[in-house]
């Protein structure tokens, strides 16, 4: 299961922009590898007995299920259709298989699998990032830095290196995330990575013992250096760094790469409708690509996931996100209560999530996997910590 998403991580990050999203026979291989999965993921919901009892996640399980029942109603439902089902169905199972397969398995071989897994994954994209940032790669592959989403996979295995026991190891891999998330130059990123280092510090005093002299001084060092090292280099891309933000300062209708302008057509488009039922279950999947067809010319997604279930899905669509939003905010107020590590990654996964909803998009995107991968493996910590407390007062 890690292989094959690892593969498709690779596959991905060294194929043409261009073949993305479009039906085209280069990503049959990736298809071929979600059918797999799906497969694997059935197979063992069907044979083994500990996974069947084992609990997951209902609220996003609802979410997933609004989207896929709209697709399934949808009049002009074909061949796209069906890739964008695979997709939706390829997330929803392979998050279902990670949760009850940690959940019913969880020790210490899975977890130096995993450990594996996330140590080759960010090595492989924040050195892609790299690489392209500083010419080592062809000039196709360079535009698609700041084009796609690669900092935000990179980012989401931030998360699951807390799951990795050597302190060192840790650190090394905390500062290549925060080189490869830098010089990706997704504003939305970086946003979200100072948010979670500024929560995990505060986090760390509440929860962690105290360090010695020793320690701090070693912390302090680390940091000094790690900004020193982005100050550096910032000095050689500064150019390509304010071409980045200068949008930011123009007027809001046309901020953030022209989002603006794509949030004001999907809300007017809704508010203006005038029709209840739209504004209760909205005008049904895929409804922004078609407004954005029609309106724009081109097919663009909504780049955040508010904008996007209020024109699909409508009042019920966001109020299923909110209620997702509300169950994370309050298992970590009770992490952080009872004072577990669980906390950290917790905290971590819901801030990259908010900021991807907000400004990016998590829902209908196969990268999407990667985010999942860590909610995963933290309800399962979670749940078996449970589960060790009630055999304690038994």
């Amino acid at each position: 299961m890690l292989f094959s998403i690892l593969f498709l991580l690779v596959y991905d990050l060294f194929n043409e922009v261009e073949k993305r999203g479009e039906v085209t026979e280069a990503r049959n291989l990736p298809r071929f590898y979600r059918l797999f999965l799906l497969l694997v993921s059935g197979w063992f919901y069907l044979f083994i007995g500990k996974i069947k009892k084992s609990n997951f996640n209902r609220k996003l399980i609802l979410i997933y299920g609004l989207i896929i029942s709209h697709i399934f109603l949808s009049f002009s439902i074909g061949y796209d259709s069906l890739i964008s089902l695979s997709k939706l169905l390829y997330l929803l199972f392979v998050y279902l298989f990670f949760f009850k397969f940690y959940d019913a398995f969880i020790n210490k071989y899975t977890i130096r699998y995993l450990n594996l897994f996330v140590t080759i994954s960010v090595i492989i994209v924040s050195g892609h990032i790299i690489a392209s940032r500083f010419g080592l790669l062809s000039s196709d592959i360079v535009l698609r830095v700041d084009g796609d989403n690669n900092s935000y996979i990179l980012l989401s295995f931030l998360p699951l290196i807390y799951f990795n026991k050597k302190t060192k190891f840790k650190k090394l891999f905390i500062i290549i995330i925060i080189l490869g998330v830098f010089l990706s130059l997704k504003r939305g990123a970086m946003l979200a990575l100072l948010v979670c280092f500024l929560v995990t510090y505060f986090l760390e005093r509440r929860i962690l013992k105290r360090k010695g002299l020793v320690d701090k001084i070693k912390n302090v060092f680390i940091v000094v250096s790690v900004i020193t090292l982005l100050f550096f280099m910032y000095s050689i891309f500064s150019d390509l760094f304010f071409d980045r933000f200068e949008d930011l300062s123009s007027d809001s209708k046309s901020f953030g790469s022209g989002r603006g302008n794509v949030y004001s057509l999907i809300w007017n488009d809704w508010y203006n409708s005038n029709n209840i039922i739209t504004y209760l279950l909205g005008n049904g999947y895929n409804s922004v690509q078609l407004l954005t067809k029609k309106t724009l010319g081109r097919t663009l997604m909504a780049h955040s996931d508010v904008f996007n279930f209020v024109h699909s899905y409508g009042l019920l669509g966001i109020s299923l996100l909110l209620v997702f939003i509300l169950y994370q905010l309050k298992t970590i107020k009770r992490l952080f209560l009872v004072k577990s590590e669980l906390v950290i990654p917790y905290a971590m996964l819901l801030i990259i999530f908010f900021f991807k909803a907000v400004y990016s998009g998590n829902f209908e995107t196969p990268n999407f996997i990667y985010l999942l991968i860590g909610y995963a493996i933290v309800n399962a910590s979670l749940n078996n910590l449970r589960v060790q407390q009630q055999q304690q007062q038994q």
